[in-house]
């Protein structure tokens, strides 16, 4: 049995789920104590899964009126430093009394600068180092996106020397850095029980969900589909309708049940509702929030592989859902072919018990 400190970003449920769904299979042979604040203690300590958790504080990504608010942003990376010397002592206890055989993790800040500095050895396990890890275009139009987001993760998440990518896309991997002996290894996502146990159906409504409740442009031109549209994300406190759109309270099991029956799905750019999506077999419309580079080319390949659209228009019209509409045979032919390939929770588990049992990285 190895000893696992797992760090896990916990501003969103994506990094809190992925996590859940590795560490679930590798129980009780290896033994985890969770390192991780937001979501984290809730869904994952003593009133979620009752596992262990050493709560610490979050450096999470801003959004205001739909994008990026980088002055937000350099604020919250502003007070997370101011507190840096304080977590890294309480960490290095952490080590010294559950004296870990090996780290992971998934895109927390602390964890990685207080493994380096006492010697461990930190794996990450994540989507978002595929932006570093790999070749890919960058439009003129998401320059700044790109520089703002390589800044970010150079300055901040750059403390890991092995990575394991977790993406439905695999662009070509850059050379490694001379020196730094870096080790990149690109394997399929990962998706949670809940996910792989539904099986999907075929509907006529259109499932939407938004991180962001201040891009109302987006609703306008939904009201004026043909289809029925099931809305999450902006809000809702409680069922509602308006118009030709339902808006529903989050539910995780409802949400999965009306993301499986759908005709598409119209989402962000989120790389793990993607995932969801395709491997139900359903297009994506993707409206990627802007100066977020990473969902950007997350919906770059949706488009790129023939499995959806995306756009970035901050008033989309209904043309954008005409379009989209007529090529949904030719994107449904597309993920049929991949049956069965979005799904790669087994050979990251596997890949996860080697490490923990000694296997050298590569």
């Amino acid at each position: 049995m190895s000893r696992i400190l797992y760090g896990v970003m916990g501003n969103t449920y994506g990094h809190v789920m992925r996590t859940q769904a590795i560490v679930e299979r590798l129980m009780p042979e290896h033994e985890f104590l969770f390192v991780g604040g937001g979501r984290v203690p809730e869904t994952m300590g003593e009133r979620g899964r009752g596992w262990r958790v050493h709560e610490v504080p979050v450096l999470r990504t801003v959004h205001h009126k739909g994008r990026v608010s980088v002055s937000r942003v350099v604020g919250q990376i502003g007070g997370r430093l101011v507190e840096l010397p304080r977590v890294l002592k309480e960490l290095r206890r952490v080590i010294d009394d559950f004296q870990p055989d090996l780290a992971i993790c998934d895109r927390e800040f602390y964890l990685p600068i207080a493994c380096r500095r006492a010697g461990l050895r930190c794996v990450s396990l994540d989507h978002s180092h595929v932006l570093k890890a790999c070749r890919y275009p960058v439009p003129p139009s998401e320059r700044l996106s790109w520089s703002l987001a390589m800044l970010n993760d150079y300055l901040l998440f750059d403390f890991t020397r092995q990575h394991l990518i977790v993406s439905f896309f695999h662009p070509p991997l850059r050379k490694r850095r001379r020196g730094r002996g870096d080790v990149d290894e690109l394997l399929p996502p990962v998706l949670r029980p809940a996910v792989t146990a539904v099986q999907p159906g075929d509907g006529q409504h259109v499932l939407v969900y938004q991180t962001s409740a201040t891009f109302r442009p987006l609703l306008e031109p939904l009201n004026e589909l043909k289809r029925p549209v099931i809305v999450y994300g902006y809000g809702a406190e409680r069922e509602h309708r308006r118009g030709n759109l339902l808006f529903k309270p989050f539910d995780d099991k409802g949400i999965l049940e009306d993301l499986s029956t759908c005709a598409y799905a119209v989402v962000n750019g989120g790389h793990n509702l993607i995932c969801e999506a395709l491997h139900f077999g359903k297009p994506v419309l993707c409206f990627p929030i802007a100066r977020l580079f990473e969902q950007f080319i997350n919906a770059w390949h949706v488009r790129a592989l023939g499995y959806g659209a995306f756009s970035t228009d901050p008033r989309p019209g209904k043309e954008i859902f005409e379009a989209f509409e007529r090529g949904l045979d030719g994107f449904r032919a597309n993920l049929a072919a991949k049956t069965g390939t979005f799904d790669g929770t087994a050979r990251v588990v596997e890949r996860v018990r080697e490490l923990a049992d000694g296997k050298p990285a590569g």
